[in-house]
């Protein structure tokens, strides 16, 4: 994993270098960090989950706009978390950070299970993601649903044969690509049906 720095901008503000790379704006990371959150609009639930860390200003400015609002944060860069407990102290009861090396790991950590079980709203913020980009591309489909194993684990109470996706094992997954896979399968048609109507609502 390539290297992380720290460099304090004009405002004594710490931002993070990945490999040289700052994942925050030098100029002004706290509007940088605004602005990704407007442009968020209306967030649906109490909790979400941030993919990416950085230098931590945009889960600031997230957690200014609503104080009512729980985070979770997914990175793989433990050198980040001890300046992002340091710079936002006040945050430290109010954002959770999970740290994963490997992707697959996502499925094994406890907030997996939470995430779906609280319908949590799932945000990335792509500025930070520096030399991880695709990394953290995999992790937001894990988390979206949208990847083969993602969907193998949301299925398996409806036990649904999804063999058939094996074909296609790199492709962000739709509801499209899952209806004929669960026509094919034995379920209840009150099941099936439900299938069939988010089909329907996504055309």
């Amino acid at each position: 994993m390539a290297m992380i720095t720290f460099s304090e901008n004009h405002e004594s503000s710490l931002i993070s270098f990945e490999a040289g790379e700052a994942l925050a704006s030098l100029r002004d990371p706290r509007a940088e960090g605004l602005k990704w959150v407007y442009s968020l609009g209306a967030i649906p639930t109490s909790h979400v989950v941030v993919v990416g860390l950085g230098s931590g200003f945009h889960v600031a400015a997230l957690a200014d706009i609503d104080p009512e609002l729980q985070i979770t944060v997914v990175d793989s860069r433990e050198s980040l978390i001890p300046v992002f407990r340091s710079q936002f102290p006040e945050l430290a009861d109010r954002v959770n950070i999970v740290v994963v090396q490997e992707d697959q790991d996502i499925f094994k950590a406890d907030f997996y299970q939470e995430v779906l079980n609280q319908r949590s709203y799932v945000l990335s913020f792509r500025e930070c993601w520096g030399q991880q980009s695709s990394f953290f591309a995999q992790v937001f489909a894990h988390l979206t649903g949208r990847t083969l194993e993602s969907v193998k684990y949301h299925f398996e109470e409806f036990g649904i044969n999804i063999k058939a996706l094996y074909l296609q094992p790199n492709k962000l997954l739709s509801i499209k690509d899952l209806i004929p896979v669960v026509e094919a399968s034995v379920m209840s048609e009150e099941k099936k049906q439900i299938f069939r109507i988010l089909g329907e609502l996504v055309k």
